[in-house]
């Protein structure tokens, strides 16, 4: 009993058993939330050519998403001094659903007012950049030595094929249902992704809380 309370020990700190049971619920939120990411660009990308009829505002519209994502990356560290990464990995996507359930609500008004869709989009690209940076920040706790090199390749392989996919079905979604079925199956993946983060969230602490239990109970073995 004492020898495989030690091998569990030992595996805690290489991480084993971190990488064997978080990281699975961390590549599917990583995933979904390039698909997600996918989904509301293209979407909102046609809703502002669709209403505008010219090709300029909405490659704009792509540069300014694009400059906010960039300038996202800076304020994230900000955001890190403010507050830790257990509130910005469950607030983040909180407030981007918010946001894109408002979006949803909103939409008849939104395609009237250009100016007020752009304010919408920067702030939209904004919160997913720092959902990004956040789970990006939480990837060294799940997968260290050997093991990181798979779990990129892993994550490039699934974060490439969802973009092709999710680019495709954006399109006939759009053309064929509708720019709001759209939005509402992005906040529905938004939802999922969370519960995901929120499980990986649970599982380290609880993994970390079994680590300081054996530590503390180690002498009783000796």
């Amino acid at each position: 009993m004492s020898r495989k309370i030690n091998d569990i020990d030992v595996s805690l700190q290489k991480g084993q058993i971190g990488m064997n049971i978080a990281f699975y619920p961390f590549w599917a939120a990583r995933t979904l939330l390039s698909l997600i990411q996918v989904i509301l660009i293209t979407t909102l990308t046609c809703l502002i050519y669709r209403q505008t009829e010219w090709i300029g505002h909405a490659l704009l519209f792509l540069c300014f998403y694009g400059l906010t994502h960039v300038a996202a990356r800076f304020a994230f560290d900000f955001l890190m001094r403010r507050f830790t990464l257990s509130r910005l990995i469950i607030g983040v996507p909180l407030t981007k659903i918010l946001l894109l359930v408002g979006i949803a609500f909103s939409l008849p008004h939104l395609t009237l007012h250009i100016t007020l869709m752009f304010t919408g989009t920067v702030l939209f690209s904004a919160i997913i950049r720092w959902e990004s940076l956040s789970l990006e920040t939480l990837q060294p706790r799940l997968v260290k030595g050997e093991d990181i090199t798979k779990a990129n390749s892993l994550l490039s392989f699934s974060n490439y094929t969802v973009t092709g996919i999710g680019l495709v079905m954006t399109v006939i979604t759009f053309l064929y249902v509708g720019p709001a079925q759209a939005i509402w199956a992005a906040i529905a993946l938004s939802l999922a992704a969370l519960a995901l983060i929120v499980t990986v969230h649970h599982l380290i602490h609880s993994l970390s809380n079994t680590s300081i239990n054996l530590n503390t109970r180690r002498p009783l073995h000796k």
